[in-house]
C-alpha cells in the first residue's frame, strides 16, 4: 500500500505533456514550430475536407448523367487519412495555445476578484 502511494505521489508531481508528447518536448518546442504545426495541420484538414467535397460533387454529377455513380473509395479513403493527419499534426499547437489562454483569463479574472 505504502508503495502505491509513493507512485502516485510521484506522478502527480509530475508536469504534464500534450498526448504523445511529454512535457520537457513541449517546453523546448519554440513557438514558430507549435504555429508552423498548427498551419501545417490545418493545410492538410482544408485540403482533406476539399477533396471529400469534391468527391461528393463528382458523384452527385455522375448519378446525374448515367443514373449511378462509382463509389470512388479511395478517394474518400484518401480525404479522411489528410483529415486525420491534418488534426494529429495540428492538435498539440491547439491544446497548448488553449491551455495558455485559459491559464491568463483565469489569472485575469481571480485579479479582477
Amino acid at each position: 500500500m505504502h508503495n502505491v502511494r509513493q507512485a502516485s505521489e510521484r506522478v502527480a508531481k509530475q508536469k504534464r505533456g500534450i498526448g504523445f508528447y511529454s512535457y520537457n518536448q513541449i517546453k523546448n518546442t519554440r513557438p514558430v514550430g507549435r504555429i508552423g504545426a498548427m498551419l501545417v495541420g490545418g493545410i492538410y484538414l482544408l485540403v482533406g475536407i476539399y477533396i471529400i467535397m469534391r468527391f461528393v460533387d463528382v458523384r452527385k454529377a455522375e448519378a446525374h448523367i448515367w443514373g449511378s455513380a462509382e463509389s470512388h473509395t479511395l478517394g474518400f479513403i484518401f480525404g479522411v487519412c489528410l483529415i486525420c493527419i491534418g488534426a494529429f499534426v495540428a492538435h498539440v499547437g491547439v491544446i497548448y495555445y488553449s491551455r495558455k489562454l485559459w491559464y491568463s483569463a483565469s489569472k485575469f479574472r481571480n485579479r479582477a476578484n
